[in-house]
């Protein structure tokens, strides 16, 4: 920390913003200085929330979007590195293509209430403004659609506490019970894969390509596509074997349903962080798939340009 510090009181000037607010909630002096000086701009921020519907994240995610595509094109035109979502492009095989336009593969999305329906369509939105900001000003676009982003693994202890992965992973612990398996029984090879990166890869990549790309519009799918046989049933197995008691319930549903009276039965502190608003997402095995269940040509082909291939799973 004491490295960081020195280094960053030399380079790194911090302007504090409202990705919700017109022109960031900055003054016009502050606003303009920032589009005479700025050559790039990367923008991870979002209101990450998969319970909560489109409308409820238009602003920060799609307004907020559209304001910094506005600073982008304000006084000359700079880089811009969007950190977009897997989510965009579930389920649509032309629209996972990463060559592919957003706007032509996926015209429009149903919001019918599915698991991150509306946090997914604020992102998908957020990749059809940076096509049109392509387009009409020849806006350099880079997009990172990422799945999981797991902890990094030289800093143990240091976890996205509210993510799905890590709230499932205490609870689990703390009820005592996991499903049988998380996957369909009798279909695919049995195996499963967990698609997941660390996060120091996860930005390495996006820091190098994101950088590189001085022109043109890119979009990269960051997931892992290793048949690695690395599945959440495997996780599962790795808290087994480090002693912790967790019992495998073989019935799927007799497993949802004891889990959840369980976490229905937690204080109200304890209820609101745990899984509970994220448990439909579990209610049914996934289907078993031997590497990522989108392409990622493209990501791996860049990635090893850069000398920086994408890391197989493993206990660490």
């Amino acid at each position: 920390m004491e490295r960081y510090c020195k280094s960053a009181g030399q380079h790194l000037h911090v302007v504090a913003g409202d990705i919700g607010e017109p022109r960031l909630g900055l003054d016009e002096e502050t606003w303009q200085h920032l589009a005479d000086t700025v050559d790039l701009i990367v923008h991870p921020a979002a209101l990450v929330n998969h319970v909560l519907p489109y409308s409820q994240l238009f602003g920060p995610n799609v307004l907020g979007t559209a304001e910094l595509i506005r600073l982008a094109v304000t006084s000359r035109i700079k880089q811009f590195t969007y950190l977009s979502t897997v989510a965009v492009v579930f389920g649509n095989a032309a629209a996972a293509d990463e060559s592919a336009d957003i706007r032509t593969a996926c015209p429009a999305r149903d919001l019918d209430g599915d698991y991150a329906d509306g946090y997914a369509a604020s992102k998908w939105a957020g990749e059809v403004l940076l096509r049109e900001a392509h387009d009409t000003f020849g806006l350099p676009v880079t997009v990172f659609r990422s799945n999981m982003i797991l902890a990094h693994p030289r800093y143990r202890g240091q976890l996205n506490l509210p993510d799905v992965f890590t709230r499932l992973l205490l609870r689990l612990l703390a009820m005592g019970i996991a499903p049988g398996s998380f996957y369909a029984r009798g279909t695919g090879d049995g195996r499963g894969h967990f698609d997941a990166l660390p996060v120091d890869f996860t930005a390495r990549a996006i820091t190098s390509l994101g950088d590189n790309a001085r022109e043109g519009y890119r979009t990269y799918n960051v997931v892992n596509p290793h048949e690695d046989g690395i599945s959440l049933d495997t996780f599962v197995d790795w808290l087994i074997t480090a002693g912790h008691p967790l019992t495998r319930v073989q019935d799927h549903a007799e497993w949802t349903n004891r889990f959840e009276t369980a976490l229905r039965g937690l204080p109200d502190r304890q209820k609101q962080h745990s899984l509970l608003p994220l448990l439909h997402a579990f209610a049914e095995p996934e289907q078993p798939l031997a590497g990522s269940a989108l392409p990622a040509d493209r990501f791996r082909a860049a990635a090893l340009d850069n000398e920086n291939d994408i890391p197989v799973c493993h206990r660490t």
